[in-house]
């Protein structure tokens, strides 16, 4: 008597299940093998070493034969490594033993079920046909893939070499699993004489499919024509699920969203497998002709394909008989070139106008999920058959001349990103209102399938015991199914199992003559994965995790959609894409999830940097013509205008307009003509559209936020503006242009605002505050630094040689017309300027800057003080002897270091000269430093008047030492006081400890006497000419009263004797008797010409200092001396006019 096995033994469900799951776990650990071994980097490292070469040669040449006794020789290296080569593949060893065992159990369960005699029928019982085509395409997958893994035969050998030499013995599996090897060279051959015999299932399946193949394979057309994927088309019936027993869709609902990839796949491996049998039915052969048609490579995994018609021609020409067969397949091959093409490129369109009327409704009316969900499943699965069709065709389309190949580039489909934004924006309406479809099919399937089911099995008769508690207990659970309800696979794993048990060939129940049975069951299970099951929904339909082995693909979609404005808003998508990838990870391969996760942060992440950098360069763009703009309406271009209009023109000679006025761009015939400005605009807002759609992407448990990555680009893009416009060439801009260049940036950046919602004011903090810093956070020159170095120096350097000039009278630094120059100083150090400077450098940049002029001044103090060390004994005296012009008459010889006649002196450079050198050149930096305090106060007070006039109150009701304390704060706002505390800083970093403080104050004192004594010199100079219309001296000497009296401030506070006023008493004297003892040599004019320009001075100094008087200063020099060298300077240069 034959040995019965029960249906419910032989676990078909269950094996279809855990086996399916096992051969794409198998898939990904030989995937990741193919490509480490193709990859000389992380190939393993002993098939490379050049001293196993020849064992390795010798290990394929014999394989499978591996006989370590009878060759030691060959392989004596290998037994010098051993422990190392076992450790080092093992994992790739047992990953074959792995397959081996799998391919063992697969033949054993489709052996089992063909003995069995199931009946297969995709719109009956749709989980087990679908499982079982599936298992037969994974082990055909298996099996091919594992022909194309480089060096099996080198890993296998080598290994078991190894093992043998470790153990004694070879590894038990390795005899089979050699053999398999050897078998497998040529996978689909022997593929076909394992599973031919088991043809009659493949063929039951295949036939089943046909009705829905077909419908599923058309043009976009059809498609239209049967108003396909579109709510409206029944308004009557938009409120009804698509589910009722009249309903085509009911009958194989599963089947509508089921992928055509799949099919594709079942079809053409399942008939090249089973040619012989089923390419005799003319259904399949029917299917397999629109096959062919439709594809040239079909997917085996990832981004593995199998190129059909090269691989079918192949196998049919080494079967007899098959010459009519391959004619047909390369007419096939001929169809699908000149046709395929066309028809993909259809549907992509007509999907994209579907997908985005399908998301405008759910946006509108979200409640429309409930009953209208298998058109969201239906629309994301044909979305995701187009894409996966373009990825597999792009680079494998024949790019060869002649007429089949005219659409070679058509392959390329600019559009893509439009199609993928709307596959996820269908997707974000799923997970966004996931409670609402839950809730719907819940009460959905406790409210009517559960009494429709429980009436249908009720009637039922054949069942066994077993079979009838399924349907049971399946009518209970669902009756009490509720919306938490988080786990209902046991119930789906119930259906599973039941089709199974009565779908064996002796089953006395049938669910062909039950098909009301099947058609409510299998739309009840749909149901209940409405309820649990939407995020694995999701990933059946709509995953395109695929990308992630197609970077270069993504990489080329995303510039092409950046590139063109129409799609440049859908660009996010493949930021989104990323958020996928973890998707392909397998229990069975967990060492590739870092490799995974890397990629899809890494590509991510350069996504959303691609899109920010071209969003910055369309605003880069458009900043320069903002910049155009404003350069129009400066003073300089309506110069050039007016001089145009003036300029005399000879007879008869055509007014020529040479450059346009400004506000022509706006003038237009026809709104329809877009400017460059409109284009950009355009652009931009679609960019911002893409950055602004969303406001972060979770990618591998990382959160990204476009929206920062913008910010981020726009700060770059900002500061490198800035820095790129500063240089106009040898010299800096001018203060005032960079300043409306940067307002003409900052008008683009705010009209950013209304299109993305990013933090603009932050932006313009974070660069503008570090342009005020000597370096910004790259570490790289700032606005502050750039004009600090330009104007200390090129302008002051310039300004101590003579070649500028400081003018208080028009407030200015400028030219001497004596010295060519290579800039106007006036247009960088006027009033307007220097405005523009302290709004650019803002309080720290002036802060910095007037640091920068005091250090210098400190130096300059310093080397006064050795000048003053050097002559020190004959400064005491002459501070003792002033009184005595006999005395000071030898001292002034021994102080001016030189004792020849006076016109030899005028070109003498000796301590004197040095001393009033220095002092000017201190005055100059002190004259500059004023400017531009007293710009940054005129800015201060137009935008912060309040603050302003806080701080001038305070300092005003302030006692001397506390004006003293908060000086430093009214530096920072450009108020002058008595006293500049920064220079007692600088003066103090520089002296101290080097002296004691006594020899520091004597040091000091007679740093003044020197001074007072040396100022007569200055009338032995003719620069020192006064030029009353300017208010200055060719050498700049009109800047030393406010070098002595800054001076006498800082330092006489710095030693905090209290003794100031008499100091500046005592300097006026000395210098007062110097210069009234030039009227002994009056009878010499030529020395003596620019004595009357000297005496000014003394008025300038007494004007400067808070501690001296005009009553003072006339009791020590007459006053009417004074008014006379005025008269006497505006004479003169009236005459040399």
């Amino acid at each position: 008597m034959a040995f019965r096995v029960d249906a419910p033994q032989m676990k078909i469900a269950e094996k279809l299940i855990i086996l399916n799951d096992r051969a794409i776990g198998m898939l990904t650990r030989l995937y990741n093998i193919k490509k480490a071994c193709g990859d000389p980097k992380s190939k393993p490292q002993f098939l490379s070493e050049k001293s196993l070469e020849s064992s390795i040669k010798h290990i394929v040449r014999k394989f499978p034969v591996i006989d370590t006794r009878s060759s030691a020789a060959a392989y004596q290296q290998v037994n010098a490594m051993k422990q190392e080569i076992i450790k080092s593949l093992s994992l790739y060893y047992y990953t074959f033993a792995d397959l081996l065992d799998l391919k063992d159990h697969v033949m054993q369960l489709l052996t089992v079920m063909d003995a069995s005699q199931v009946k297969l029928d995709i719109a009956l019982n749709y989980d087990l046909t679908a499982g079982y085509m599936n298992l037969v395409v994974n082990l055909i997958c298996v099996m091919v893939l594992l022909s194309r893994v480089d060096d099996r035969k080198a890993v296998l050998g080598l290994f078991n070499a190894a093992f043998e030499m470790t153990n004694g013995q070879s590894e038990p599996t390795f005899p089979r699993l050699g053999q398999m090897i050897i078998d497998y060279e040529n996978p689909l051959k022997k593929l076909s004489e394992d599973l031919g015999p088991l043809n009659r299932l493949i063929h039951a399946s295949l036939s089943s499919l046909a009705s829905v193949y077909v419908r599923r394979n058309i043009t976009a057309d059809a498609w239209r024509a049967a108003q396909m994927l579109s709510l409206v088309a029944s308004p009557q019936q938009i409120l009804y699920a698509a589910q009722t027993d009249t309903a085509t869709l009911v009958r194989r609902i599963a089947c509508e969203y089921l992928s055509l990839d799949v099919m594709d796949r079942w079809i053409i491996l399942g008939v090249t497998v089973c040619h012989n049998t089923l390419l005799s039915d003319s259904v399949i052969a029917s299917l397999w002709q629109r096959a062919l048609q439709t594809d040239l490579a079909i997917r085996l995994f990832r981004d593995e394909i199998l190129i059909v018609h090269t691989t079918v021609q192949s196998v049919f020409e080494s079967v007899k008989g098959y010459h009519k067969k391959v004619q047909e397949v390369k007419d096939h091959y001929s169809i699908a070139l000149q046709t395929s093409l066309a028809v993909h490129r259809d549907r992509r369109r007509f999907l994209r106008s579907a997908l985005r009327e399908l998301c405008l409704l759910l946006k509108d009316q979200p409640g429309l999920l409930g009953p209208k969900i298998l058109f969201v499943w239906m629309a994301l699965s044909f979305s995701r058959d187009e894409v996966l069709w373009l990825l597999r065709h792009v680079d494998i389309w024949p790019s060869g001349g002649g007429k089949k190949n005219k659409h070679a580039d058509e392959v390329i489909d600019k559009q893509i990103p439009e199609l993928l934004f709307q596959v996820h924006e269908l997707r974000s309406l799923v997970q966004k209102y996931a409670g609402v479809i839950q809730r719907y099919y819940s009460q959905y399937v406790s409210g009517y399938d559960a009494i429709a089911l429980t009436e249908i099995v009720q009637s039922l008769e054949g069942l066994t015991e077993d079979e009838a508690t399924i349907m049971s207990d399946f009518c209970a659970d669902i009756a009490r199914i509720n919306q938490n309800s988080v786990d209902l696979r046991g119930l789906r794993l119930d259906w599973f199992r039941f089709q199974a048990y009565v779908s064996i060939s002796r089953s006395p129940f049938s669910l062909a003559d039950n098909r009301r049975l099947a058609v409510t069951m299998n739309t009840t299970v749909f149901h209940l994965k409405m309820v649990d099951l939407l995020e694995e929904m999701l990933r059946e339909t709509s995953d395109l995790s695929i990308y992630c082995f197609y970077t270069r693909q993504l990489e080329a979609q995303l510039q092409q959609c950046l590139q063109l404005p129409s799609q440049s808003r859908y660009s996010i998508a493949f930021a989104h894409i990323c958020s996928h990838f973890p998707s392909t990870l397998h229990d069975l391969c967990p060492e590739e999830k870092a490799h995974v996760n890397e990629k899809s942060l890494s590509l991510c992440n350069m996504v959303l940097d691609e899109l920010a950098k071209e969003t910055t360069s369309v605003v880069e763009r458009l900043c320069e013509h903002e910049t155009l703009l404003h350069e129009q309406l400066s003073p300089t271009s309506c110069a050039k205008l007016i001089e145009e209009h003036v300029k005399p023109k000879g007879k008869g000679a055509a007014a020529v307009r040479v450059s346009a006025m400004p506000g022509e761009e706006s003038v237009r015939v026809c709104r329809d003509t877009l400017t460059l400005a409109d284009k950009l605009q355009t652009a931009l807002f679609e960019l911002c559209s893409a950055i602004g759609s969303c406001k972060q992407i979770v990618v591998a448990e990382h959160i990204f936020a476009p929206r920062e990555y913008l910010s981020q680009q726009l700060e770059h893009q900002l500061t490198s503006s800035l820095q790129s416009l500063i240089m106009a060439g040898e010299h800096p801009r001018r203060p005032s242009e960079l300043l409306s260049a940067l307002h003409a940036h900052m008008a683009v950046l705010q009209n950013i605002d209304t299109e993305v919602n990013i933090d603009i004011t932050r932006l313009f903090t974070n660069v503008l505050l570090q342009q005020t810093q000597p370096f910004d956070c790259h570490s790289s020159e700032t606005i502050t630094s750039i004009y600090t170095k330009w104007y200390l120096e090129v302008v002051l350097r310039r300004m101590s040689a003579g070649h500028i000039l400081f003018s208080p009278h028009l407030a200015a630094l400028i030219p001497n017309s004596e010295y060519p120059h290579a800039f106007n100083p006036d247009q960088y150090t006027d009033t307007r300027e220097l405005r523009a400077l302290a709004q650019l450098l803002g309080p720290y940049g002036v802060k910095f800057m007037s640091e920068r002029l005091i250090w210098h001044v400190a130096c300059q103090i310093g080397e006064l003080n050795k000048i003053v060390n050097e002559h020190r004994d004959a400064l005491r005296m002459a501070r003792s002897n002033f009184d005595k012009p006999e005395k000071m008459r030898e001292l002034l010889v021994v102080l001016s270091g030189d004792n020849r006649d006076k016109k030899a002196q005028m070109v003498n450079s000796g301590p004197m000269e040095s001393v009033l050198q220095r002092v000017t050149i201190i005055g100059e930096i002190l004259s500059f430093r004023e400017l531009l305090h007293s710009a940054l106060h005129d800015v201060l007070e137009e935008r912060l008047p309040f603050l302003l006039s806080t701080v001038h109150n305070l300092h005003e009701s302030s006692s001397d030492h506390n004006r003293l304390v908060i000086s430093e704060m009214c530096a920072a706002v450009g108020m002058s006081t008595e006293v500049d505390v920064a220079l007692m800083n600088a003066v103090r970093a520089q002296t101290q400890q080097s002296q004691p403080p006594e020899e520091q104050y004597a040091v000091t004192c007679l740093l003044f006497v020197f001074i007072a004594l040396s100022l007569p010199r200055l009338a032995l100079s003719p620069s020192s000419t006064f030029k009353a219309t300017l208010h200055a001296s060719p050498n700049n000497s009109q800047c030393i009263p406010i070098a002595v009296t800054t001076l006498a401030n800082a330092l006489f506070c710095l030693h905090g004797r209290g003794d100031v006023v008499e100091r500046m008493k005592e300097f006026l004297a000395l210098a007062s008797s110097g210069l009234l003892r030039l009227s002994e040599d009056a009878n010499d004019f030529e020395v003596l010409k620019s004595r009357q320009s000297v005496y000014v001075l003394l008025e300038e100094l007494v004007k400067r200092s808070p501690y001296l008087t005009f009553d003072l200063l006339e009791s020590c020099f007459p006053f009417n001396l004074i008014r006379a060298s005025y008269q006497h300077c505006y004479r003169t240069e009236s005459a040399a006019k």
